[in-house]
């Protein structure tokens, strides 16, 4: 029986998109939804959530893992039950943990809703275990009624479209009275001060970061929407369902997602291709425009020149995925004949992103010119460590993102391959504050690491400037501002007879500190043989009466550092006495404090030259980075952080963990009246086995302009 009814979807010929049904594979389909259909229609229609869902809930028995991120398992077979993936407690039901607790608020029908939770007091937290419950329930469900709708288009048996349509309508009953919460970190979920749109980054109805648009839902409605129980069920219901669920649910989301100020973003494979999707499935071509619009308008606008994303190149690769997935969902459409949309005066016919978009083709691996020679991608601003995107390759030269700002000197084939990279890009979103910060590979190891990304309590400190190699201004972080803080590309020369060069400016880094007048870092990689080189370091700063010359190791394995200079002391941290009877250790990732709490245990003399300091790893002493070092007048201190990425990353990380592993942290401080000016000159080498540098001596320059410096290096090979 051929459908009938209201509603635009039904206009056109369904599935519109391709789900990959092989018709050969019925039975199949058939066995992977025997789950629900064992199930009678009340205990399906049970596991629909009345007023929407909390997304993370932490175990309150033992509070492993980031965020509540995944922490809580599920499982059809218990379907009222939690467990804690780390410590095995079932959480839900669990007297131990009763939820008397109440947040209330109204959603936008004035309706009061009241969400319940236990509240521990020792820790202040709060878990709304029975409505995190909810997320489980609804994401078997809608994975279950997906493939329901396979079953349906491959069998056309109308039991597996009907049990589909009876959710589809109870979803859209149900959409309306679901409040906008805050709903992503847990200390911060609380409903929205308006429910009307737009929300923030981590709220919404259905969704709760930038997920407002089901497409689980829409892609069930597109597999079972020509099916005549639509009509059966909606002449029992006295309404026409698909009437009611384009109208009082999709249409709803999608004016949500349409007053998102969250347009360039990384995250365009959620809306926004939802937006399209949603056009697509329900025949509303101006919403293909509308998503299509949105997409160039993260080409155009949230790519730099170079190709390259601007935040971070983790979030480079999830952008381009979500603008594959985009882009992907307007591939092959055709508009409605006559159509002109209405705003930009165009219609697509058999549509082609990649051929009608070409710089599409420039910034797919754009970040892989910086990769390390493992393949890995250079874990700067947020950027996962160890995320290898490219093959490890057999020989690295000198490359450059400039319009991103970042740079790298190269050199070497095989084990021998070395890279010195310098960071000079601005705070653009997911941004760590770090320019004129310094990594180096060599010796088959990231030897001077930055620390990466983190969904732990660690996130204050590794987003923090003394957390990385580079310059502190009186102990105070650098500022954002997109470009406001970018860098300034100086001089780069990749290859003048095995000599490579990159000097680069990072004022506007402090320009929230008065009198911050230069900020300045130049690297210079210099050959000794085909096996090894070293980096001179050369920072200058002036501005403020402090200078931290910051300095970390190797940040996924267990290190030493031994400075050639007697330590004195141990000073419990790098607070100041004020600082320190405030602190309080951290342990969510949303909390705030000062970075130089997480410097402990530190050594320090003052010295008025050179020194070295051995960074040596523990399961092989004789692979180290040995820092040649004179800053003139300086305090050399000399102690330890937190060893983050040993955490784990990502959802799999375990924020219990933050002080179980540590690295050597080195700050070479100098002080003075305002303006305070510094050179630091450092040599580092890198070496496995002994060391190739025999000495470096500073040589006074007579005559010479302003920051002006001269060493002696004695080598192996010779005198530079």
């Amino acid at each position: 029986m051929a459908a009938t009814g209201g509603g635009t979807a039904i206009t056109i010929e369904h599935p519109v998109l391709d789900y990959g049904i092989d018709k050969a594979q019925a039975s199949t389909y058939e066995r992977a939804v025997r789950p629900i259909m064992g199930m009678t229609d009340d205990d399906v229609l049970s596991f629909v959530p009345p007023r929407g869902y909390i997304n993370y809930c932490e175990c309150p028995a033992c509070y492993g893992g980031v965020e509540g991120n995944r922490v809580l398992t599920w499982d059809i077979a218990e379907p009222n039950q939690l467990t804690c993936r780390f410590c095995g407690t079932v959480v839900l039901p669990n007297a131990a943990y009763p939820e008397t607790k109440t947040m209330a608020g109204k959603n936008r029908l004035s309706e009061d809703v009241r969400l319940h939770y236990y509240h521990n007091e020792e820790r202040n937290a709060r878990h709304f275990l029975s409505h995190h419950l909810w997320r489980h329930k609804r994401k078997w469900l809608l994975d279950q009624c997906i493939g329901l709708g396979k079953a349906y288009q491959a069998t056309g048996k109308e039991i597996y479209a009907r049990r589909a349509v009876l959710v589809l309508d109870r979803f859209a009953q149900v959409y309306p009275h679901y409040p906008a919460l805050h709903n992503r970190f847990p200390p911060t979920i609380k409903f929205c001060d308006s429910q009307e749109p737009p929300y923030s980054w981590n709220a919404g109805r259905w969704g709760y970061f930038h997920d407002e648009i089901p497409k689980p839902v829409i892609a069930i409605y597109d597999l079972v929407c020509s099916s005549p129980e639509f009509d059966n069920l909606s002449e029992k219901r006295g309404y026409d369902i698909r009437v009611r669920l384009e109208d009082d649910f999709l249409r709803e989301t999608h004016r949500i997602a349409a007053c998102s100020t969250f347009i360039i973003t990384n995250v365009v494979g959620y809306d926004i291709a939802g937006v399209a999707t949603l056009g697509r499935v329900i025949n509303e071509p101006a919403y293909v425009h509308q998503a299509f619009r949105w997409m160039m308008r993260n080409v155009d606008e949230g790519f730099f020149r170079d190709g390259l994303w601007s935040e971070s190149p983790s979030y480079h690769y999830m952008t381009m995925g979500g603008l594959r997935s985009a882009f992907g969902k307007v591939r092959g459409h055709s508009d409605p004949t006559g159509y002109v949309d209405a705003v930009d005066g165009t219609r697509f016919d058999d549509f082609d992103p990649m051929r009608d978009v070409p710089f599409l083709a420039v910034v797919m691996h754009a970040p892989s010119v910086l990769d390390f020679p493992n393949g890995c991608s250079v874990p700067v601003h947020d950027t996962w460590p160890g995320e290898r995107r490219s093959k490890a390759r057999d020989q690295t030269v000198s490359t450059i993102a400039p319009a991103y700002g970042h740079a790298s000197l190269g050199r070497g084939t095989g084990d021998n391959q070395m890279q010195a990279q310098l960071h000079f890009s601005g705070a653009y979103g997911h941004s760590h504050r770090d320019n004129l910060s310094m990594c180096l590979f060599a010796k088959g190891r990231e030897m001077l690491s930055d620390i990466g990304y983190t969904w732990t309590q660690m996130a204050c400190w590794t987003t923090s400037t003394v957390a990385h190699n580079t310059v502190v201004v009186d102990r105070t972080r650098q500022g954002g501002g997109r470009a406001k803080s970018s860098g300034d590309l100086l001089r780069f020369f990749p290859d003048t007879s095995g000599f490579s060069l990159v000097d680069a400016d990072g004022q506007r880094g402090y320009a929230q500190c008065k009198g911050v007048d230069a900020y300045r870092r130049t690297l210079l990689m210099v050959p000794v043989s085909n096996g090894d080189a070293y980096v001179i370091d050369l920072f200058r700063a002036r501005g403020g009466t402090i200078h931290d010359w910051a300095l970390h190791g190797d940040a996924d394995e267990g290190t030493t550092a031994t400075c050639s200079l007697a330590l004195s002391g141990e000073r419990k941290s790098m607070l100041e006495p004020d600082e320190e009877k405030d602190w309080q250790d951290p342990d969510m990732i949303t909390d705030r404090y000062h970075p130089y709490g997480m410097i402990r245990d530190v050594g320090s003399i003052q010295t008025p030259g050179a020194f070295t300091v051995d960074f040596a790893y523990i399961a092989d002493p004789a692979r180290r980075v040995r820092l040649h070092m004179d800053a003139g007048d300086a305090e050399v201190l000399l102690g330890r952080a937190p060893s983050v990425r040993r955490m784990g990353k990502g959802h799999g990380g375990d924020m219990r963990k933050a002080y179980d592993f540590w690295m050597p942290q080195l700050l070479v401080r100098r002080r003075g009246v305002v303006p305070l000016q510094s050179a630091f000159v450092a040599v580092e080498e890198p070496c496995h086995g002994e060391p190739f540098i025999h000495s470096v001596e500073r040589l006074s320059v007579a005559g010479s302009g302003e920051g002006a410096v001269a060493l002696r290096v004695t080598h192996t090979a010779g005198v530079d």
